[in-house]
């Protein structure tokens, strides 16, 4: 499945079930995309930059389980930034390879990261002294993850992504403390 059609499906279930949530943010521009390749000094993969160019970012929305945002293009180039400040100056280990690993969303201080060179997604937090790979197949990519979140959404109730490792998120439209919008919980929690 396309990075569009996941989030044609997101994009419906928000719609229908979560009025209250924030929009969407519109797409970044190409020259917004470029000026971000020249902070990074690398290229996103490819279902990023997709995703960017549908959504940049998205706002105040959980996209993805636990409760993930996923960041915009100055986001993106200021957490980067950021994050390898950080590793200079408080010397984390990897920090050679730490320019090909951006962030893309964040829950909190903990950043959700891809690899540039494989697409795969993992997390990082300033309380770790590195980064944690997930392991299945729904956290391989972006697109993969947003496939997951967007079948997920187009089922029938109730809405459970499964995120692999015994990982199962059920989405709620209906949470007591934020109803109307979009929030994850966990099945087993």
């Amino acid at each position: 499945m396309s990075v569009d059609e996941s989030w044609e499906k997101i994009e419906r279930w928000l719609d229908q079930y979560a009025p209250q949530e924030q929009p969407l943010p519109g797409p970044c521009t190409r020259s917004e995309l470029d000026d971000l390749y020249n902070v990074l000094g690398v290229r996103l993969p490819e279902d990023v930059e997709q995703s960017l160019l549908r959504h940049n970012g998205s706002g105040s929305t959980d996209v993805l389980p636990s409760k993930y945002t996923l960041c915009s293009v100055s986001r993106i180039a200021e957490e980067h930034l950021g994050t390898l400040e950080y590793k200079l100056e408080n010397d984390h280990y990897g920090w050679g390879d730490s320019r090909l690993i951006v962030p893309i969303g964040a829950l909190g201080e903990m950043q959700l990261v891809v690899d540039t060179q494989t697409g795969h997604l993992g997390s990082w937090d300033v309380e770790e002294t590195g980064y944690c790979w997930f392991e299945s197949p729904a956290w391989a990519s972006l697109s993969a993850a947003l496939e997951v979140i967007g079948n997920a959404l187009a089922s029938p109730p109730p809405w459970i992504a499964v995120m692999g490792d015994g990982a199962e998120w059920r989405a709620i439209d209906m949470d007591t403390d934020f109803p109307g919008t979009l929030v994850w919980a966990n099945v087993r929690g």
